[in-house]
């Protein structure tokens, strides 16, 4: 027996197009299959209504099909007829046998999204025990048919209805049996049926045994197609109360198991997650997945944390590192002992030793990686937690990062922004710069901790420090602020304090046991040599702190602390008994900064903030026991502070005498603030010119000129670009010896500067186009600049970017062109980095650029070639030979041009030409005489 042909019959009528009852219909189609089924099938179902026939029937070709696929114990899925023939049977079982037996209120509405539920018409003549004997029997054959990987699918198109079947059957109230008979539920035909014990025990093993059935569909069943249809279920306004509650328990309990709540999220925002249109709808999702579920906290919060966690991690849906912060940030405005037992404290488990234990390189990457990505987002911020809940591992964040500071390891960067991001706490400042200092040792901020790199270029933990590098703690401090200009005046003021605690200098730690006498010495040394350490780093720092700007700008505005600073130096200077010249060197150091921002600054200082400093230092200058150096300082510094106001009027006067005219000038300037872009660069083209002519006036501002002209370069338009070049050509042609090097330093210094500064390759690019134009333009004068530009466009062939890499080589060619390849000794350097990019480098453009500079070296060279072939051109000659085959096309045929110019070469030195000897002949017009 075909079971699948008969299915086919089953399942399409195409002869009785005109009968449209629903019921007629399938009594056609049985009596059409019934010769095709067995005497057996045929007499057990005669007696059925006309639905249960066909249900039955269907029932027995879907097993039978099960049956028979099993027998031949094969792999292969059916095919496209068969399989649609098996899923609209399905919507039959669902149509008739499960939405007839369901409760109102569970399971949604078939008639949305099956086109055949239209056209079947509802049983009005059904008994409560005959809907619950077809719902078990309908939920049976589903179960079998989704037990089949083959016929899975079909049954996963319907799962919402068997869900909500199982459900029913699982968990629905039953009504408790009475021997009076007096509990009783009525059908709509006014049929009753009344509950016995025996009925009531029956009923309830059945609900166990369906009960152990939904949990083992929810099992197999894709987690994200579990959480859709459970929630559409509870989504239902006419749901009862307790299918609310047991949809509600499978929900938690299908969150709390791996995978869940990623699988929660896939299911809602499909990778389609808009943080502008569904923000809301994340965040309250975000706060119902904090909330506690369950009586047991702990564990609730054990299974769903680790997830959280691993969200960040996830490349299953966009913006998963967003979600991660939104649930963390709502678990911690609503629980904030769960969030920093699960999840910060599992986060820092590494950084946070109190013992000598190690953490490895893998644990230590896992844990600043999830630090970063918690506490340095940049698309929500408001969600991220506050620093404060990592204040603990501060220390060893610092200690890291002092590690880590002059090394490449890919920890840096984020060790530096987390711990900018933990300074940014303005009234822990001063604490934390005490921990990382190592000036307060109490542990509040963590331990100090002792690092070695990894077999993976990563960093493990070896253990706790006790004997701190004061010096190297200071410097990584100055770097660490050096990149955050705020940072650097809070801690000077802060060394400043720290410096003017006179009790600090000759505080000795009590011991808190019984020690000998040379137990004591040993302490005091101990202590008097780790103090030492740490004042001379806290000079050393501050000193260093000093000379910046940002330092500098804030002293100026207010000087009180450093005065006061000086003051206190002054006061301990004096009343020492033995006075030592070297011991006031940070009081030299301190005039000698106040000395200079006066002279350096005048425009900005207020003197009168000076003016109490002055009649301090003149009522001290009167002590005879000073040193004459000393002296002769306070005499300078009382100096500067007197004449400043008359320095000043002489500066401003001077500088009104040089703003006489110059009208061009003027209208330039003008031109550049137009909004339109031709008159912009009309003003640009006006300053080349005032250059070009050697106009005084211009001349004389040639500073501003210049950053004017770097500005533009920026500009998107192609016709500001170029006229910009042509102004810095000028200026670098007028002025060679000046501009020359600044432009060529600025060329080499970009890459160090980039990490901090928004410098584009695009820039670089143009300004290596701006020195080749600049030495063509200059011509023979450029051999003065030569070492230092070919040095220039020789540091960008180590350059990470192969756009520089190619652009360096590019303007190399151009360069040796200009100087009519007259190298030197930098011919061996070229043609060794030549050959290293075309034996390392992988980037198709840097190797064509590097052989376009091998051909014009060898046009250039032309005879003597051999005479400055050395080994590396040996070297670079089997080099190009070795690529012949590379498969770039383009390159190939730029390395038979490099291939044929050596063979020229060669041509021309072993075949000397012959000079032909002719005679050369010519006729006189005889009519020219006349």
């Amino acid at each position: 027996m075909n079971y699948h042909q008969v299915l086919s019959m089953m399942i399409f009528n195409n002869d009785d197009q005109a009968n449209t009852n629903f019921d007629d219909k399938v009594k056609g189609i049985i009596e059409r299959v019934k010769p095709s089924l067995l005497p057996n099938i045929r007499q057990s179902i005669e007696e059925f209504s006309t639905r249960k026939q066909h249900l039955y029937v269907l029932n027995y070709l879907l097993r039978g099909i099960i049956q028979e696929h099993t027998k031949v114990d094969t792999d292969i899925p059916f095919n496209t007829s068969q399989y649609h023939s098996v899923k609209v049977a399905v919507e039959f079982i669902i149509l008739i046998g499960i939405k007839p037996s369901l409760l109102p209120g569970i399971g949604i509405d078939i008639n949305k999204v099956c086109s055949i539920a239209s056209t079947i018409t509802e049983e009005t003549d059904l008994s409560c025990l005959e809907k619950y004997e077809r719902l078990c029997f309908s939920t049976y054959l589903l179960l079998d048919l989704f037990d089949n990987l083959n016929l899975r699918p079909a049954v996963l198109s319907q799962i919402g209805l068997l869900i909500a079947a199982l459900l029913q059957l699982s968990h629905a109230p039953l009504v408790k049996p009475s021997n009076n008979y007096q509990s009783e539920s009525e059908n709509v035909n006014n049929q009753k049926f009344y509950m016995t014990a025996e009925e009531y025990q029956r009923l309830l093993n059945r609900q166990k045994l369906f009960h152990s059935k939904l949990i083992s569909l929810l099992l197999n069943c894709p987690l994200n197609i579990c959480f859709r249809e459970l929630m559409i279920i509870l989504g239902m306004k006419t749901a009862p109360k307790w299918l609310r509650k047991e949809t509600q328990n499978y929900l938690i309990k299908m969150l709390v198991q791996p995978n869940g709540i990623s699988s929660l999220f896939i299911t809602i925002y499909n990778d389609s997650l808009d943080l502008g249109t569904d923000w809301k709808k994340l965040d309250t999702l975000s706060r119902l997945i904090a909330v506690t579920h369950g009586k047991n906290v702990d564990e609730y919060y054990g299974a769903v944390c680790p997830q959280l966690l691993d969200l960040f991690f996830s490349d299953k849906f966009k913006h998963s590192s967003t979600i991660a912060n939104c649930c963390i940030k709502s678990l911690y405005d609503y629980n904030p002992h769960a969030c920093q037992r699960y999840i910060v404290q599992v986060i820092c488990a590494p950084l946070a030793n109190k013992e000598s234990s190690v953490a490895k390189e893998k644990e230590i990457e896992r844990s600043i990686e999830l630090l970063a990505r918690c506490f340095l987002t940049e698309d929500a911020k408001f969600k991220c937690l506050p620093c404060k809940v990592i204040f603990y591992i501060a220390t060893p964040l610092f200690c890291l990062y002092t590690k880590v500071l002059g090394s490449a390891c890919v920890l840096k960067a984020n060790l530096q922004r987390l711990l900018l991001k933990i300074l940014e706490e303005e009234t822990m400042q001063e604490k934390l710069y005490a921990a990382f200092l190592g000036h307060d040792m109490s542990g509040e901020f963590g331990n100090y901790i002792t690092s070695e790199f990894g077999p993976t270029s990563g960093v493990e933990i070896t253990g706790l420090n006790k004997n701190l590098d004061y010096v190297k703690l200071a410097d990584t401090m100055f770097d660490l602020v050096s990149t955050a200009t705020a940072l650097s005046p809070s801690l000077f003021g802060y060394i400043l304090k720290f410096l003017s605690n006179a009790n600090k200098w000759n505080e000795i730690e009590q011991p808190k046991i019984l020690e000998t006498e040379n137990d004591k010495i040993e302490r005091i040394t101990n202590c008097i040599t780790i103090q030492f350490a740490i004042h001379t780093a806290a000079y050393d720092l501050i000193s260093k702190l000093a000379s910046t700007n940002a330092v500098q700008d804030i002293q100026i505005k207010n000087p009180e602390p450093l005065l006061s600073f000086i003051k206190s130096l002054f006061e301990k200077y004096i009343n020492r008994q033995d006075k030592v010249e070297d011991e006031c060197e940070m009081l030299y150091i301190s005039l000698m900064w106040i000395k200079t921002w006066i002279l350096e600054k005048s425009k900005a200082i207020k003197i009168d903030l000076f003016k109490d400093f002055k009649t301090f230092l003149e009522g001290h200058l009167q002590n005879s026991n000073l040193p004459n150096q000393l002296e002769s300082l306070i005499s300078e510094v009382i100096n500067c502070i007197m004449t400043h106001d008359s320095r000043t009027k002489f500066e401003k006067k001077y500088y009104q005498d040089l703003s006489s005219s110059s009208n061009k000038f003027d209208e330039a300037l003008k031109d550049l603030k137009d909004p339109l872009l031709p008159v912009r660069a009309h003003g640009l083209i006006t300053l080349t010119k005032l250059i070009e002519t050697n106009d005084p006036y211009a001349i004389a501002r040639d500073a501003i000129i210049l950053l004017l002209f770097q500005e533009n370069l920026k500009h998107e338009d192609s016709f500001i670009y170029l006229a910009s070049i042509n102004g810095l050509c000028a200026m670098a042609t007028v002025f060679p010896e000046k501009y020359m090097e600044t432009l060529i330093l600025e060329y080499i210094d970009m890459p160090k500067r980039n990490a901090f500064s928004e410098i584009t390759v695009e820039t670089r690019v143009k300004i290596g186009e701006i020195l080749v134009k600049t030495t063509r333009a200059l011509g023979e004068m450029n051999v003065v600049q030569k070492n230092m530009l070919l040095n220039g466009f020789l540091c960008t062939i180590r350059d990470t970017d192969p756009l520089i890499r190619a652009s360096g080589l590019s303007c190399l060619a151009e360069l040796c062109k200009i100087l009519h390849y007259r190298l030197g000794n930098m011919l061996t350097e070229i043609c060794y980095c030549i050959t290293c990019i075309l034996k390392s480098d992988k980037i198709p453009e840097c190797r064509r650029a590097a052989v376009l500079v091998a051909t014009l070296l060898f046009r250039g060279l032309d005879q003597n070639l051999l005479t400055s072939c050395t080994s590396d051109m040996i070297d670079l000659y089997r080099e190009l030979r070795n690529l012949r085959d590379d498969k770039d096309s383009v390159l190939q045929l730029h390395i038979q041009l490099a291939l044929e110019e050596i063979d020229r070469i060669m041509r021309d030195s072993l075949f000397v030409k012959i000079p032909t000897l002719e005679k050369k002949m010519a006729q006189l017009n005889s009519t020219s005489n006349r």
